[in-house]
């Protein structure tokens, strides 16, 4: 699979670890120790669909916080985006559940910002691939799909 991120993902990865008393600086680890641990066909086929159309998902996977202890219930939530015709997925948002940045869910008006920002990111070739392997280090900063 080939990883990309967009710019709200890295946003958000940046404001869960600017301050490491709230618990959430393990959040890059826990997102690739998931990726990592899972099939290319699970990240594709996951149950844990928000929308589902002809040539892709958005999904909402639960990822455990290891920084704070916590189960896959009031982890981390990671939305992406998954091609059903190619090996491309682009993590869209992160946002932990519980703790001082906790959310409840997000809107379908939020979804549809994700995926609009995705698709403009993708055309101006501001995607940035990403390593999995290696805590989201960037491969190539100049990506599209």
């Amino acid at each position: 699979m080939i990883f990309h991120t967009t710019s709200s993902f890295r946003q958000a990865i940046l404001s869960l670890t600017k301050r490491v008393k709230d618990g959430y600086s393990t959040v890059v680890e826990d997102i690739c120790r998931a990726l990592q641990d899972m099939p290319d066909n699970i990240i594709r086929d996951t149950n844990d669909r928000i929308i589902q159309q002809q040539n892709y998902r958005i999904v909402k996977l639960r990822i455990p916080n290891s920084g704070q202890r916590l189960a896959k219930a009031n982890g981390f939530r990671l939305i992406y985006y998954v091609s059903l015709v190619d090996e491309t997925v682009v993590l869209l948002h992160v946002y932990p559940k519980r703790g001082p940045q906790g959310v409840g869910n997000i809107t379908d008006a939020e979804y549809n910002r994700l995926i609009g920002e995705m698709i403009q990111e993708s055309t101006d070739t501001t995607l940035h691939q990403v390593d999995v392997t290696d805590n989201l280090a960037e491969l190539s900063t100049e990506a599209h799909l």
